[in-house]
């Protein structure tokens, strides 16, 4: 009981900072998740992440734009499809290494101040490796910000939203052939949900109030520091 009550903190964390900036419940929450409650990586992570951009997603709806949505979704099938097949029978020590060093990749994707254009090449690509990092470490919104960081924050935060719901289901059902999400799984969403809720809509209260450049380069360094943590667990 006392490890629900730290994971529902720490989604609360991550669920306030996305509802500022469009991402963070995964790139902050996640890394302090596992060393709390492991179990909760990848799969109950992405079906709360779910909830959580459904109603980022409805509240931006006018700023959904399916010309740059069609391709990265076609890349996260084939990412999906990739990542599924490494994860399956992989033993723990050699996933939370994996985990760990695909942090600080996502990590330093983040920091990147980079101009792509934005085509269907470069969607799909930009899918790939979010379906891939997103069905493995439930964090996959590093490589979709690098190509639309430039867009409107309303665009960004619509677009991704819909995308990870997207990418999501199929990581969801990805996970669930390979026999890592049933049951089990959706109860550790169910008593973590409360978190993600009440961060979201906290972060609606001062939305307006805080730069969201602070916030977003203080979890980069809160997230650097877990994941650095993490591998130094497990090397």
């Amino acid at each position: 009981m006392f490890e629900i009550l730290i994971v529902n903190f720490l989604l609360f964390l991550g669920a306030f900072v996305q509802g500022i900036i469009g991402y963070g419940l995964g790139i902050l929450s996640v890394p302090l998740i596992f060393m709390v409650m492991p179990q909760m990586i990848p799969a109950p992570m992405i079906l709360n992440s779910i909830f959580l951009c459904w109603i980022i997603a409805r509240d931006n709806k006018s700023y959904i734009d399916s010309n740059i949505l069609k391709w990265p979704i076609v890349g996260a099938l084939i990412g999906t499809a990739t990542a599924a097949s490494v994860l399956a029978g992989i033993e723990e020590r050699t996933f939370a290494l994996m985990f760990s060093t695909m942090l600080l990749i996502l990590i330093s994707l983040s920091l990147m101040k980079l101009k792509l254009p934005i085509n269907g090449t470069s969607g799909v690509i930009a899918g790939f490796f979010s379906a891939v990092s997103g069905t493995i470490t439930a964090i996959g919104g590093p490589p979709i910000a690098l190509l639309w960081q430039n867009l409107l924050p309303q665009t960004i935060r619509a677009n991704m939203s819909v995308f990870f719901i997207c990418s999501s289901i199929i990581a969801l059902t990805a996970l669930a052939i390979i026999g890592k999400f049933g049951w089990a799984e959706i109860k550790l969403s169910a008593f973590t949900l409360p978190g993600v809720f009440l961060g979201f809509y906290s972060s609606r209260l001062i939305i307006n109030k805080i730069p969201a450049k602070q916030v977003r380069y203080g979890i980069l360094a809160m997230s650097t520091i877990s994941s650095l943590m993490l591998f130094y667990k497990y090397l």
